[in-house]
């Protein structure tokens, strides 16, 4: 039996002995004019939407005729070529419900020759040396990883700014996740092409504290973004092998990190945690900060932190899911938290097939905020209009 198929039926069984439903079946109906948490979501094609391990934001974007509106843009991963080598696509709606394909807006290479024969590779690194680009091979060529795509739009360039965690091999090891870098990419659009940029490592372990993975410092993993009010944006990662979540302020072209002075430029938050799956906001003067744990592509307990300052002090919070299926989170992992046109906040989270990721499924729950705690409620169907 597929492993995402025993947790469903362990955790039914659950659910049965504690006199509830099992709140995490993939239905097969699919998405409309309400969430349906874990059905099929279907694009305005009729195609399943691949937007995993993504971000939710609305966006100022191209109105079609030379001018600017706004929109919700969902950017995530293109699952449909597996695991590895799949491109980041872009979807975007009015109402949260219906979303329309923009195209993969990052692409994977198969061949270096495409950056000398492929026209649209050849638009982006054709002018590139013979060096950058065996670097951009290396780094995008479909046997590597490029998962957690988040993207921000620049006001002081007008351009789009696009994060990920990417990944590969090294020659002193085959497995996957060996090189722990964030890749970057960067468009004038935000429905590309976006042109790759290099990958790096990021902020490490300052002087005088513990460092949970000293081996290999300032690796990037699993990340999110986030443009605070007065526009500064920051990325929120683990390093540390998953050990520590690190907060590190971008520059004003969000192409890269502000500065080294811990305190300043960033900040660790409760190293040797262990923790993945980040996701940082603002509500209210203070900021949130959710994660999952780190059980692969099992569901686990997610935790939230609290700050008045993003440098500053972070609380535990606790678990934020309230009710049954709480130990799991729904059996999701976090991705997003966004804000409805009314204001109302938006749980995104993913419900991961490992035996077929383009089948993973994504969760969308109403969120509350309690007593200055973020809390997270099933609900079978609902609205954002509704209860708000």
């Amino acid at each position: 039996m597929p492993f995402h198929r025993l947790v469903d039926l362990v955790l039914a069984l659950l659910m049965l002995l504690h006199g509830g439903e099992m709140l995490h079946a993939n239905r097969e109906s699919t998405v409309e004019d309400s969430f349906l948490p874990g059905a099929v979501w279907n694009d305005t094609d009729g195609q399943p939407i691949q937007a995993h391990g993504g971000q939710v934001q609305r966006m100022i974007v191209p109105d079609g005729a030379g001018g600017k509106t706004e929109r919700y843009v969902w950017v995530g991963e293109d699952k449909r070529n597996g695991h590895t080598g799949n491109p980041v696509a872009v979807y975007t709606s009015d109402d949260l419900y219906h979303w329309s394909f923009q195209g993969d807006v990052l692409r994977s290479l198969e061949t270096p020759e495409q950056m000398d024969s492929d026209p649209y590779f050849q638009a982006l690194y054709g002018s590139c040396t013979a060096e950058e680009k065996a670097d951009i091979f290396a780094c995008i060529g479909q046997d590597k990883v490029m998962e957690r795509p988040k993207m921000l739009y620049n006001a002081k360039n007008d351009n789009y700014v696009l994060w990920f965690h990417s990944d590969g091999s090294t020659e002193k090891n085959s497995y996957s996740y060996d090189v722990g870098m964030a890749g970057l990419a960067v468009s004038d659009s935000p429905f590309g092409p976006f042109r790759f940029v290099g990958r790096y490592r990021l902020s490490q372990c300052p002087p005088g504290q513990i460092d949970c993975y000293p081996t290999s410092k300032g690796e990037a993993r699993d990340m999110n973004l986030f443009a605070d009010d007065d526009g500064t944006g920051y990325i929120v990662y683990t390093s540390e092998n998953n050990k520590t979540l690190y907060i590190s302020r971008l520059n004003e072209d969000y192409t890269g990190l502000s500065g080294e002075e811990y305190g300043v430029d960033y900040v660790r938050i409760f190293p040797g945690a262990m923790r993945e799956a980040p996701v940082l906001i603002k509500e209210d003067g203070r900021y949130y900060l959710m994660s999952s744990s780190t059980t692969g592509w099992a569901s686990n307990e997610a935790r939230v932190w609290s700050a008045d300052r993003i440098m500053g002090r972070w609380r535990n919070d606790g678990n934020p899911c309230v009710g049954r299926g709480q130990g799991v989170s729904f059996d999701t992992q976090s991705t997003a938290l966004f804000q409805a046109p009314n204001g109302r906040w938006i749980y995104g989270g993913d419900r991961w097939n490992s035996t077929n990721l383009s089948d993973s499924r994504y969760v969308w729950l109403p969120v509350t905020f309690e007593n200055g705690k973020l809390q997270i409620h099933w609900e079978q169907e609902w609205t954002w209009e509704d209860g708000a």
